[in-house]
């Protein structure tokens, strides 16, 4: 079953998915691993919305691909032990390695995770054990930062081929990928060496696509745009000479919601607390300022916008798109509603939905193909909002025939108005010389990849895909031909060793038949 259009799963929403699992365990208890699954994994399920939320928003609310995936999540999490891994059961000299590591923030607060290449070298440790590393470092991030993104960072500085390991890069992301949804805010990859370009390519290639927007390729010039200077390492050109020296995680014990008869129970305690994540499209990056912004209300209004007066549109692949956040300042549940003076030109996702109290959401705007960019700051959108009861449906279709019985006028609904803008300069300089841009996707389209990635994409992805087995072989014949340089040398050597010996005898020799 699909649910609506909506990209914001309010706590019915949540509640649907949750209820859908129980069922599921009753209906298919042999399928449950022996024991059971793990309490620690059925107290976020049943305690907490944050875990069922990234799973609902990592499948676009569809209610089947989010139950399934959460399923096998569980049994995997249970099979491999992975809320039992800890520093008994680890290699703890993989772990003083300082290969992987947990350090700083990025610039939206989220704790930054690194992967040190130069210092693991192919083959060299037991990979069973390097991926319950990697588990251990995961799982410890994700429980200190209580359940927020993580930043991944592959630090590749000084790296070469001998420290990529591709069959622990491809767990490394499959893992993320099918197991920890939504759980990360950016994948950097830093100081990228260009025999190793092959390697981004096969990692973006992994990525499920809503998350190719968050791999980066950053150096020394941009990482500034991700990560401030009092959060980057020294050898990064930040402010923080930290040198890893390995701790045990302090881990706080989880309070138990089973019964004596290993049942859930109080599922509707107060103390229990329940936290909603807003929606965060898959087109955009989960990077956003709401966290830092004081969400009392204060003039008696119900929504804050950010930006407050403008969508600014940005150049994102073949598309331009304008993102805006929407924040609830009231203590009671609200709907919204996204108009604007030009339909047919935008895609507004999500254009309706409920917000509860402090809940907040990202409207996506893009502008439609075929539209001129020149026009864009003729438009502008208007955001309303009022309150909602709780005993209506928040389905997309009743929403919709909500607002088409409320006027904009009315008393009860609150007006936020805001223009469109776009940037003085696009990538390719379009802008810049008052050319009259369009989003299609012809062969005039100077708003898509550019004059050099016109070739044929798939053959390009082909020659990058075989990139990696050409430098290895390139590296094993320039090894070949450096011995073979050696030998030749050597044997030059001795060569003019001989010659010369030769020639002072038959100098000698020569001088003897004079006397």
């Amino acid at each position: 079953m699909t649910l609506p259009d909506t990209l914001n799963p309010g706590p019915e929403v949540v509640d649907q998915l949750r209820q859908m699992f129980k069922q599921k365990m009753e209906q298919h208890a042999a399928k449950i691993p022996p024991g059971g699954f793990h309490e620690r994994d059925m107290n976020k399920i049943m305690a907490n919305d944050i875990w069922l939320t990234k799973f609902l928003e990592n499948n676009d609310l569809d209610m089947k691909k989010s139950l399934d995936q959460l399923w096998d999540t569980c049994i995997w999490r249970k099979t491999a032990n992975i809320n039992d891994i800890s520093e008994d059961n680890i290699r703890l000299d993989y772990i003083q390695d300082g290969i992987m590591f947990a350090r700083g923030k990025d610039l939206d607060g989220k704790t930054v995770f690194i992967f040190r290449s130069r210092l693991y070298t192919r083959g060299s440790r037991d990979l069973d054990e390097m991926k319950r590393v990697f588990l251990y470092w995961l799982e410890r991030c994700i429980r200190e930062a209580n359940d927020d993104y993580i930043t991944f960072m592959f630090e590749l500085t000084d790296a070469g081929l001998s420290n990529v390991d591709m069959d622990f890069t491809k767990y490394i992301i499959t893992t993320l990928k099918s197991y920890y949804p939504y759980s990360l805010n950016y994948i950097l990859v830093y100081d990228l060496p260009w025999i190793l370009n092959a390697t981004f390519q096969i990692i973006k290639r992994l990525l499920p696509a809503k998350a190719v927007d968050r791999l980066k390729n950053i150096n020394n010039k941009n990482i500034r745009d991700y990560i401030d200077e009092d959060n980057m390492l020294v050898p990064w050109g930040g402010k923080d000479d930290y040198e890893f020296q390995f701790k045990p995680e302090q881990r706080r014990p989880e309070p138990s919601l089973l019964n004596n008869n290993n049942n859930f129970t109080n599922l509707n305690n107060n103390n229990i607390k329940k936290v909603h994540f807003a929606n965060l499209n898959p087109a955009e990056s989960p990077m956003n300022e709401s966290t830092k912004i004081n969400h009392e209300n204060t003039d008696g209004e119900m929504l804050r916008i950010i930006p407050q007066n403008n969508i600014v549109f940005t150049k994102s692949g073949n598309e331009l798109v304008g993102n805006v956040e929407i924040i609830n300042i009231s203590k009671e549940p609200i709907t919204y509603k996204i108009k604007t003076t030009a339909p047919e030109k935008f895609r507004v996702r999500p254009s309706t939905g409920v917000l509860s109290p402090e809940g907040y959401v990202t409207i996506n705007v893009v502008l439609q193909h075929g539209q001129q960019v020149m026009a864009l700051n003729r438009e502008k959108f208007l955001v309303m909002c009022m309150a909602f009861k709780q005993d209506l449906s928040t389905s997309s279709q009743e929403l919709t025939d909500l607002w088409k019985n409320v006027s904009a006028s009315s008393a009860s609904v609150e007006q936020h108005r805001l223009k469109c803008s776009m940037p003085a300069v696009l990538d390719d300089g379009s802008l810049r010389n008052g050319l009259p841009l369009h989003t299609g996707t012809g062969a005039g389209d100077t708003l898509g990849l550019g004059t050099a990635d016109r070739a044929d994409i798939f053959h390009f992805q082909q020659v990058m895909a075989q990139l990696n087995e050409t430098t290895q072989r390139l590296e094993t014949q320039a090894k070949h031909n450096q011995r073979t340089q050696i030998i030749s040398i050597f044997v030059f050597l001795l060569l003019s060793i001989a010659i010369v010996y030769i020639l002072k005898a038959e100098i000698k020799n020569s001088v003897g038949q004079y006397h």
